[in-house]
């Protein structure tokens, strides 16, 4: 039996209902961060409930009301609701931090690299040396035909040596947190800024048409 992390951004959290559920059918314990920026974006509660021992809900902008005794709410961003689930504010600690084996992240750019710096330092005491840390990178991609066209090809760069190498998301989307290099995320991410603000602004016209 193993202690699991997950931790959701927004529409993140869609991709982990399965993997939490996983986790619980292999007999493991899931704790759960389900963070939003808005109270409106919260959606099948119930599932993420079901796909966990216990969860924490983070929104910015108010609290999120839970339904189990064993889960939580915190009003602020999904890091600062991860210390203050562990320092106890947010009440009893049902999974303690130093217990976890696996960390697997899915959500922006930004968030999982909140989520990566604060694991080498306010984490950093709290969770056990040995842990993993997984991102689901969300490269952009086009053919989706694994390893051709190498739009959604992502840096990885070992800290230690410094070495560096790139692999194909579109292969394998799970990667190790501690090797991507989450700027040269964000940047591949902008490449299509142009077309995606176009589509917002073509779809908000056909709407009011």
């Amino acid at each position: 039996m193993k202690n699991i992390m997950l931790i959701g951004g927004g529409v993140g959290n869609a991709v982990l209902f399965s993997i939490g559920k996983a986790c619980l059918e292999n007999n493991n314990k899931v704790l759960y961060f389900a963070g939003y920026r808005k109270l409106s974006d919260v959606f099948k509660q119930a599932l993420i409930e079901r796909a966990s021992s216990v969860t924490v809900w983070a929104c910015e902008e108010g609290l999120i009301k839970t339904s189990r005794d064993q889960d939580k709410s915190f009003h602020g961003n999904i890091v600062d609701a991860i210390i203050s689930y562990q320092r106890g504010i947010l009440g009893d600690i049902t999974i303690n931090l130093d217990a976890i084996d696996k960390i697997i992240t899915i959500g922006s750019d930004k968030m999982m690299k909140a989520v990566n710096e604060a694991r080498k330092t306010i984490l950093g005491p709290y969770l056990k040396s040995s842990h993993m840390a997984i991102s689901s990178v969300n490269s952009p991609m086009q053919c989706m035909m694994k390893e051709i066209c190498a739009q959604c090809v992502q840096r990885h760069v070992n800290m230690k040596t410094g070495e560096e190498n790139y692999v194909y998301s579109c292969s394998n989307q799970d990667q190790d947190m501690e090797l991507v290099d989450f700027d040269f995320l964000s940047e591949r991410l902008k490449q299509n800024s142009l077309q995606e603000k176009l589509t917002a602004k073509w779809i908000d016209h056909v709407q009011r048409y």
